[in-house]
């Protein structure tokens, strides 16, 4: 009981200190007016500190020593000169290197009874020889007329070497092939009645050529050299005959400024035989030229001085001179143009002829195509180095330029014809596509007008071409490829035998467009062995190149192939 009075003294005392605590804080809370005087004029001086500075005292100087003496002994000691031995750091570097096989060969089988066996043997090292042999062989022993009336047989062997010192390459190689075609393009009626007889004549092309040269090793220096000398042979199962001897020469310079320059020297001697002549042609060509190029900019200026010793009719010289002019510039990799003025001598031999057309029959005269000039132009250019495009005209003046028709005694074989002035116009195109390993595209657009002087028709010639490359990696160890080629506005001369008259009357006949789509694929199932399918002319077309030629229909190839 004596306890309360206590507690309510400190509760007492408790309220009373916190009432007078919040007055107090609503007293200094409070707003009230006040009066404040600023002077601008008034001015604070402090009174001057005085302090005392001290010199620092001054040290003696040192007394200097008046001299230095030194005893120098020489001492002689014949000591040998130290004989370092380096030794190389044996330290093993990783490198991925990627087993390499000398030897590869393929072979299988396809319709239109076409084995086809192929091999490739070659050195991995060049130290210091070098060689490599081929052989490949494809046969069709059905065609698309008459069975084996139109079969067609391929076979190639090649061998290459090279010898190599520190400065020099010694090289050489041979081929030689054979071709075997059937003269299958007789005149159509006779294919309407299967009963009458029906034989075809064939022609073996026999084809022989070697070489052997030198050239330097080192592409960097300031000159760069290579010589070559050639011999090729060449015989078909009938009447033409041509042997070739060629010397090829070319000499590079090369300057630490943006300068270079280069001269190419060629000479052939081709003496063919035919039916109707016996001839010696010369072809000898020097090809200097100079170049510059200062960053995105490219110039090059040249000859090109030709002899030859065709004979024309009102020919005024066998020796020509054509100016060389090119130039590009590259604004950005996206943009870029290109312009070239030239003109030279096509060198033109039976040989390539028959190559162009292999149903060529006898012939008259071989003519080079001489080239006037030439002016050309276009845009180009590249994005991200995965797409890249081109675009082109051109125009060429030529003279004996060269046309195929067929035969009037033999409508199965083919005659050179030639017409004396020429205006040929093409605009082209192309354009690329890659990404990565996956996926690539290459194509070209090419249109063409002529205007000729001699001949009705640019006969055999196309009037527009394209083509168009696709090559497919799904996956590491499958290859696909899918390639389409068109071809359109072939005319050919086909004459009227039933007219009765020397010679016949003849109509021109408007081919059909050429659409030949190929697809290849290559399925790797180990490093050395793979299997592979092949099919072309898979829209069945009859694809006819020269009149009276159908080509085979789908063709389908199989089989494998082994590295070793």
């Amino acid at each position: 009981m004596k306890k309360l009075p206590v507690i309510m003294f400190f509760a007492g005392a408790f309220s009373l200190g916190n009432s007078s605590l919040v007055a107090q804080t609503q007293q200094r809370g409070a707003v009230q007016d006040q009066e404040f005087v600023i002077r601008k004029d008034r001015v604070l001086t402090v009174p001057t500190q005085p302090r005392s500075f001290e010199r620092l005292p001054v040290l003696p100087q040192p007394k200097g020593i008046g001299e230095f003496s030194y005893a120098v002994t020489p001492f002689f000691l014949n000591i040998p000169a130290l004989n370092l031995q380096p030794t190389a750091l044996d330290k093993a570097y990783r490198v991925d290197r990627r087993e390499l096989y000398n030897g590869f060969v393929r072979a299988g089988y396809g319709n239109f009874a076409s084995p086809l066996l192929e091999g490739r043997y070659m050195s991995t090292t060049a130290d210091p020889i070098n060689y490599a042999v081929k052989f490949k062989h494809q046969s069709f022993g059905q065609g698309p007329v008459g069975a084996e009336q139109s079969a067609e047989a391929h076979t190639n062997f090649g061998a290459d070497g090279s010898y190599f010192t520190d400065a020099v390459e010694v090289f050489g190689g041979m081929n030689w092939a054979q071709d075997k075609y059937s003269f299958y393009g007789v005149n159509p009626v006779l294919f309407e009645n299967p009963n009458l007889p029906f034989e075809t004549s064939n022609n073996i092309l026999n084809h022989f050529k070697i070489e052997a040269g030198l050239r330097d090793i080192e592409k960097t220096g300031p000159i760069s050299y290579e010589g070559k000398f050639s011999f090729r042979s060449f015989k078909d199962s009938y009447a033409v005959k041509e042997n070739e001897v060629g010397i090829l020469a070319g000499l590079k310079f090369r300057t630490q400024s943006d300068w270079s320059g280069k001269v190419d020297l060629n000479y052939f001697h081709t003496n063919p035989e035919d039916i109707t002549y016996s001839v010696d042609r010369n072809y000898f060509s020097i090809r200097p030229r100079i170049s510059y190029n200062y960053e995105a900019f490219q110039f090059t200026a040249g000859l090109n001085l030709v002899s030859e010793n065709d004979v024309i009719a009102d020919k005024s010289s066998d020796f020509r001179i054509f100016p060389v002019l090119k130039a590009s510039y590259q604004f950005a990799d996206e943009f870029g143009f290109y312009g070239a003025f030239s003109g030279d001598v096509q060198r033109n031999t039976y040989f390539s002829f028959v190559n162009e057309n292999p149903f060529l029959g006898p012939s008259e005269q071989l003519l080079n195509t001489i080239n006037n000039y030439k002016i050309e132009g276009g845009i180009e250019g590249q994005f991200q180095e995965a797409f890249h495009y081109r675009a082109g005209i051109d125009v060429s003046r030529l003279n004996q330029m060269h046309f195929f028709v067929n035969s009037l005694a033999d409508s199965s074989r083919f005659e050179i014809v030639y017409d004396d002035k020429s205006t040929v116009f093409n605009i082209n195109a192309e354009l690329g596509f890659k990404i990565s390993d996956f996926y690539s595209l290459g194509s070209r657009l090419d249109l063409y007008q002529y205007d000729l002087n001699i001949q009705q028709a640019a006969w055999h010639r196309p009037l527009w071409e394209l083509r168009v490359n696709n090559q497919f990696t799904p996956f590491e160890k499958l290859l696909v490829q899918a390639n389409v080629n068109f071809m359109g506005g072939l005319k050919a001369k086909q004459y009227q035998y039933e007219a009765f008259s020397n010679p016949p009357p003849f109509e021109i006949v408007n081919l059909k467009t050429i659409a030949d789509l190929q697809l290849k694929a290559d399925f790797k199932i180990t490093d050395r062995f793979s299997i592979f399918a092949e099919g072309n002319n898979i829209l069945n077309g009859k694809n006819t190149r020269w009149l009276n030629y159908p080509v085979r229909g789908i063709q389908l190839v199989g089989g494998a192939s082994f590295k070793f």
